[in-house]
């Protein structure tokens, strides 16, 4: 077959079997924009580019004007003959989903549930109480044979992370001093650099555990909702009583030490989440994300029809919210005033370039170990046993598995999909409580999913250049700061 060619004729320059890269068009508020699967970049285009690229798609065959194929040049869509590799199978993906080809196969991060209880009664949670089916805390015994598992299956890799979890993993504190101890010690035999991070509800830090957490630069995920009413309706103890007035305490001491923790807050049922941003910044968390409540799966329940509707109506509130918030964001970054955890609002691979294979590390770079040593694709899905993929005393990391293979080449709905390399597939577990299979999207996500990709798209091809490569160092930054 005949590749792209050049003819002159009557003094004019033509172009024949002309074709363009994938992408996809859309118009905003009266304007057209374009975005480049293949390239992952984003561009508003003139009326006059959007015609031009509807005549070399209409043209059959027919010689395509010079002029026309150089002015689609500048935004990278003419499909010049080009030879690429994507088999959609990764080497191996770091917990935020990024491809990297090597021929060894290793897990380096785990999520260590030290205690499979809590002490609160989050309304949203997916854990059971935090028993994640199997109530109890972790021993010593399991949890050093979790760290020589991870030593040993983390393989040639120079850099590990445990992160400590729960139920609320500060309910067996003694435990986590003894396992960092023992970790430092076998990273150091094995000349590995090892790091450490924990999930915690903030309801049980002391001056204690803070001044320990300093020591060990323990970097910590705090989960709270926000303002009084949410987080004392959403979040209570066990026994019922309201939990704001414990954490925030806490929050504030924790803040002092570590002016950087990041908070997630959760939009469950009615939760505005204006209400629990406005929340977030009277506790004075400098970075927060918010997210929907996920389905329960460990109890067996499906989505009936009202719980999808509710569930439908809380993606509609979150897309408005993200929408504001995207805008605010533009603000600062041409104002030259963007803090840089706020990068985190623009999806990665926009800024990067690089396309998204999977949504996370799931089952590959990462795995979840329960109190009883067995293993899972990820925290959570804990306590699930047709999830389970072994236990520490026998199971060893050894070549592909499935979750090497990713949706987005390989499902025929997602590899069609122009936002399959932003979205990366959807979160496994995400997928399985509302689809019942962990690799195929409900279609309700995969709407919600375009129709965010298209705002921050829009939004990212207003920046102009330096715009754009501020944003880029703002990210290095962040990248910077994450590295154990």
């Amino acid at each position: 077959m005949f590749g792209m060619y050049e003819i002159d004729c009557e003094g004019r320059r033509y172009f024949g079997n002309v074709s363009l890269k994938e992408f996809h068009r859309f118009t905003r508020n009266g304007d057209t924009y374009l975005f480049n699967i293949e390239k992952m970049t984003s561009h508003k285009i003139s009326a006059s580019t959007s015609r031009n690229i509807d005549s070399v798609l209409y043209s059959f065959g027919e010689l395509v004007p010079a002029p026309m194929v150089e002015e689609l040049r500048k935004i990278d869509l003419i499909d010049d003959p080009q030879t690429e590799n994507d088999c959609g199978v990764s080497d191996k993906a770091d917990t935020n989903g990024r491809t990297e080809k090597k021929s060894e196969f290793s897990v380096s991060n785990i999520a260590l549930f030290v205690a499979q209880t809590c002490n609160m009664r989050c309304v949203y949670c997916y854990g059971e109480g935090g028993e994640y089916g199997g109530k109890g805390m972790m021993s010593e015994e399991t949890a050093f044979m979790a760290v020589d598992w991870l030593m040993d299956n983390s393989k040639s890799a120079e850099k590990v992370n445990i992160s400590f979890f729960g139920g609320e993993p500060l309910l067996n504190f003694p435990l986590i001093k003894r396992t960092v101890e023992y970790a430092k010690g076998r990273a150091a035999e094995r000349n590995k650099k090892v790091s450490f991070g924990m999930t915690t509800n903030a309801s049980l830090l002391t001056e204690e555990i803070i001044s320990f957490m300093k020591e060990e630069k323990i970097n910590t995920l705090v989960s709270f909702d926000g303002s009084a009413d949410i987080q004392n309706r959403q979040r209570p103890f066990a026994d019922g009583n309201g939990s704001y007035d414990s954490v925030i305490a806490n929050i504030q001491k924790l803040l002092a030490v570590f002016p950087e923790t990041t908070a997630r807050a959760t939009v469950y049922g009615d939760t505005d989440p204006v209400e629990i941003k406005n929340g977030m910044k009277k506790a004075e968390f400098k970075t927060f994300f918010v997210i929907k409540a996920s389905p329960v799966i460990l109890t067996g329940g499906n989505l009936d029809a009202s719980d999808r509707a509710a569930d439908e109506d809380m993606s509609r509130r979150m897309m408005e919210y993200k929408e504001k918030e995207w805008d605010g964001f533009v603000e600062t970054l041409r104002n030259r005033n963007a803090d840089v955890h706020q990068v985190g609002q623009i999806p990665e691979p926009l800024v990067t370039g690089e396309k998204r294979y999977f949504m996370c590390g799931v089952g590959k770079g990462l795995a979840g170990i329960s109190v009883s040593g067995d293993i899972y694709p990820c925290h959570r899905f804990a306590g699930q046993e047709d999830a389970k993929i072994g236990n520490i005393i026998d199971y060893k990391v050894e070549g592909i598995n499935d979750y090497h293979r990713s949706v987005v080449t390989n499902l025929p709905r997602c590899s069609t999909c122009w936002a399959r390399y932003i979205c990366g597939g959807g979160c496994f577990y995400d997928n399985k409580s509302r689809t019942g299979d962990m690799r195929i999207p409900d279609i309700f996500y995969c709407n919600e999913t375009k129709a965010n990709a298209e705002t921050v798209i829009a939004m990212y091809a207003r920046l102009d250049d330096t715009d754009k490569e501020y944003l880029k160092g703002l990210y290095r930054n962040l990248v910077d700061e994450r590295l154990p």
